[in-house]
């Protein structure tokens, strides 16, 4: 493929020229496109550019989802609840009220209609700040299986619900909700501005978490937490304590906090057998403030991509786990449960029209919110693999036109000098087919595939350079933080 040819397959992603997105930026780590990254790089404008550990799923099929919805608007959570609130005051567009106070009931009711709506397909990541968006057609991850747990986790745990002969009882959603509810909290965001007497602390949104070890590590949603200059957990008996961040994985947006409480119930979690698409799933958190709340549903989906709106790009989390249990803002780091009260997923996202839950909600597995908790405990943050180029889908009507021989793939933009691409001897206009034998059909799919390994492991790319096949082995490099 010659430099007019690619000049040529730019312009046709151009805007208004056609369905195909550009993509830059295949770090292999993920997250909006911030040239900020590293000298040189660039990121993935189509929400691609992002790697994910070993999860517990295992698909081998690669369905087509379709052309992705329309694109999402920010779905900001104000403080929980002035229920259609007239103007002044906390709750209002201009202020907060303290929304009802639920604490330790799985049924309170809504007050009122919630006044959340929105225009055209739209997703709010249902714990304040973001939307999300279905990910690109036929993007679904394979993915390896997570490594078996290490230490000690919990020295409390809440209850499996399980009949006298050790399986799942058939309508087990109360006994679940009356297990699981202590170990999930809410968490209020606080922001402070002024100083001394003049300080002044208010409330700017909420989420939900999951106590994930008994001696104060709770799990959340990064995008629930980063905005915060101060965070409190209200525990299920209604204990509101304050809570330090030990370290946040934008890149799977999840984030790790702990507070100053031992023999708390830490939550039980699912390790085997892997998660069936048609099993009972049940949502519990704080929507929209109210506090231990409990929707159950099924499992729609394993291993679907979403694609998340960020300030200036996007970012995709593969692999998530998709219900129609109802999840709302204020769901988001919540707890996804069995049908025996263990954590199946970390309640992220929604895809709605209205802002509320049309069915259609999504968790990261709990397969990579333990291996994020892990490292984020450990020290304090993720490694995430960098490959260091930028690039394009190669679409089969683009193919047809250049007359190349190649249905599909990513088309190298350019590589960024030093990084592991140009290491292995990655070109401008080499068109990678495949990574480790498994097939590449664009940008966004290498992008997700590369989220399985980790820095330091060795891949092998299969390319077509000037109507060549050649392979190349790359040493993956770690993202700069």
């Amino acid at each position: 493929m010659s430099e007019h040819d690619l000049d040529e397959l730019r312009r046709r992603w151009g805007p208004g020229r056609g369905s195909a997105r550009p993509t830059s930026g295949a770090d292999a780590a993920g997250g909006a496109p911030d040239a900020t990254d590293a000298p040189g790089a660039a990121h993935v404008p189509d929400a691609t550019d992002d790697d994910r550990p070993p999860d517990v799923h295992d698909a081998a099929a690669r369905p087509d989802l379709g052309p992705p919805p329309a694109t999402a608007r920010p779905f900001p959570l104000p403080p929980p609840a002035a229920w259609n609130a007239d103007d002044e005051g906390p709750g209002s567009p201009r202020g907060s009220i303290r929304p009802p106070d639920t604490t330790g009931t799985v049924d309170a009711p809504l007050p009122g209609p919630l006044g959340l709506r929105g225009r055209g397909i739209a997703t709010g990541l249902v714990g304040a700040l973001v939307g999300a968006v279905l990910g690109t057609a036929g993007t679904l991850a394979v993915v390896r299986s997570t490594p078996a747990f290490t230490g000690t986790r919990s020295v409390v745990q809440a209850p499996v619900v399980t009949n006298e002969d050790g399986t799942a009882t058939a309508n087990v959603v109360p006994a679940v909700a009356q297990a699981v509810t202590p170990s999930v909290v809410r968490i209020d965001v606080l922001t402070s501005q002024g100083t001394g007497d003049a300080r002044v602390t208010r409330e700017i949104g909420l989420g939900s978490g999951v106590i994930y070890r008994s001696d104060g590590y709770i799990l959340t949603n990064n995008h629930v937490v980063e905005d915060a200059n101060e965070l409190r957990v209200r525990l299920a008996n209604g204990d509101s304590l304050p809570a330090e961040l030990i370290g946040t994985d934008p890149l799977n947006d999840l984030a790790v906090l702990r507070v100053d409480r031992t023999g708390l119930p830490a939550i039980n979690l699912r390790e085997e057998p892997a998660i069936v698409v048609g099993e009972t799933a049940i949502a519990i958190g704080s929507p929209f403030g109210l506090d231990a709340s409990v929707t159950a549903g099924v499992v729609s989906a394993i291993n679907r991509d979403i694609q998340v709106p960020e300030e200036g790009g996007a970012l995709v989390i593969p692999a998530v786990v998709q219900t129609d249990a109802a999840i709302n803002p204020g769901n988001s780091g919540g707890a996804l449960v069995d049908a025996s009260g263990r954590l199946i997923g970390i309640n992220t996202a929604i895809l709605s029209a209205t802002g509320g839950s049309q069915g259609v909600g999504f968790a990261i597995p709990v397969s990579q919110a333990v291996a994020s908790a892990e490292e984020l405990i450990e020290v304090g943050f993720v490694r995430h693999p960098f490959l260091g180029i930028t690039g394009v889908d190669l679409t089969p009507e683009v193919a047809d036109e250049f007359d190349l021989d190649v249905a599909g793939g990513a088309v190298v933009d350019s590589v960024q000098e030093g990084s592991a691409a140009d290491r292995a001897g990655l070109e401008q206009n080499d068109i990678i087919v495949a990574l480790n034998g498994e097939p590449i059909e664009s940008m966004s799919d290498l992008v997700v595939s590369l989220r399985r390994f980790k820095p330091d492991d060795v891949v092998t790319l299969d390319l077509v350079r000037d109507g060549e096949e050649l392979r190349v082995e790359v040493t993956l490099d770690e993202r700069p933080r």
